[in-house]
């Protein structure tokens, strides 16, 4: 055997435009998995902050910021579960069936900044309260940190369906 050469089975070795596309739809349902791990760390550590500043510190600010880290932690819990079972149970997705996963992640996206705006608007009110100087430091930096993770899956996601269209009009082309 000889290291890239192809194989000789009796069948044509050369992929399809949708068998190059499913890869490529793989590809990115495996980055978008690992993304979603990635930001579930981080939602966990602003919930657990959040939950620490509360509890721990002596403080007799009265503050919800808790509440948006654990609907933050929810969100991308089911993220982060959403990109598993898809990769589980279809690891190189059909053209019809990644158009699901956009979709669903542009409104998880969507959901995440509005997060993010409450974080910030919430972190802002914090910081103008007595007493409530940590805890609005923590909302703005989860809130800061969620944003820029909103407007970077946008740009991902609204890149990955223009490639999704692409895709699209070559097999129309093609066919």
């Amino acid at each position: 055997v000889v290291v890239g050469a192809p194989l000789d089975h009796g069948v044509n070795e050369d992929l399809t435009r949708e068998e190059r596309w499913n890869i490529i739809w793989a590809a990115v349902n495996a980055y978008y998995t690992l993304d979603a791990g990635i930001a579930l760390f981080i939602a966990t550590g602003a919930f657990i902050a959040s939950l620490v500043v509360r509890h721990l510190v002596d403080s007799t600010c009265e503050s919800s910021a808790w509440v948006v880290s654990l609907v933050v932690l929810i969100l991308r819990l089911l993220d982060f579960s959403c990109g598993c079972i898809s990769m589980l149970r279809n690891p190189v997705p059909s053209r019809a069936g990644f158009l699901c996963d956009i979709l669903k992640n542009m409104v998880i996206t969507c959901f995440q900044g509005m997060c993010a705006l409450v974080q910030l608007i919430l972190g802002f009110v914090l910081i103008g309260q007595e007493d409530c100087l940590l805890n609005g430091i923590i909302a703005l930096v989860s809130g800061f940190v969620l944003g820029v993770q909103a407007i970077e899956e946008t740009f991902v996601w609204m890149t990955v369906w223009f490639l999704w269209c692409i895709a699209g009009k070559d097999r129309q082309v093609g066919a």
